[in-house]
């Protein structure tokens, strides 16, 4: 969380997964809030930066979509979409704000029994397409939202095998 002496935040988030294995084009994580992304009801920030803590070992890409409203993008561990869930009007009342791309092919540093991702736009070998995006509440809220879709392969991971460290900096 945020201190008052700084204008940036490090925001730690872990979304909760489905434990049997994913396939492309799959909600890996559906919306989960990023709470004080901003500063104030209503307030914007920028988003600078993320690191992925993947605890399954299994390099997996995926995008990240970043929402002012907690909206879901259909059933975890189903394709977007599935069932009429992610229309092209929930899309626009959903208020996205952008995507990142998280491509391990490119940047990770594999831990032995971990992974770790990041990218910023500051770092030209990390593939940080869509960096930084501007983060927007909505006006009687501080927080931002997230969700994800599986792209490749056919992980299988633990419920809380991923956390998503935010980045932000907040005027």
């Amino acid at each position: 969380m945020a201190n008052n002496l700084s204008k940036y935040a490090v925001i730690r988030v872990t979304p909760t997964l489905d434990t049997s294995a994913y396939a492309n084009d799959d909600v890996f994580f559906n919306s989960t809030e990023i709470p004080s992304a901003v500063v104030g009801n209503g307030g914007s920030s920028k988003l600078i930066g993320i690191t992925v803590l993947n605890e399954d070992d299994v390099a997996h890409d995926m995008d990240i979509i970043f929402m002012q409203k907690s909206t879901d993008l259909g059933t975890i561990n189903e394709a977007v979409g599935s069932n009429s869930k992610w229309t092209n009007a929930l899309a626009k009342a959903a208020g996205v704000l952008g995507v990142v791309q998280i491509d391990w092919s490119v940047t990770n540093i594999d831990m032995v029994n971990n992974l770790i991702f990041t990218t910023s736009n500051a770092n030209p070998s990390a593939k940080s397409e869509g960096l930084p995006i501007l983060l927007q509440a909505e006006s009687n809220s501080t927080s931002v939202f997230m969700a994800a879709v599986s792209r490749g392969g056919t992980p299988t991971v633990a419920a809380d095998d991923y956390e998503i460290i935010l980045h932000i900096e907040r005027a």
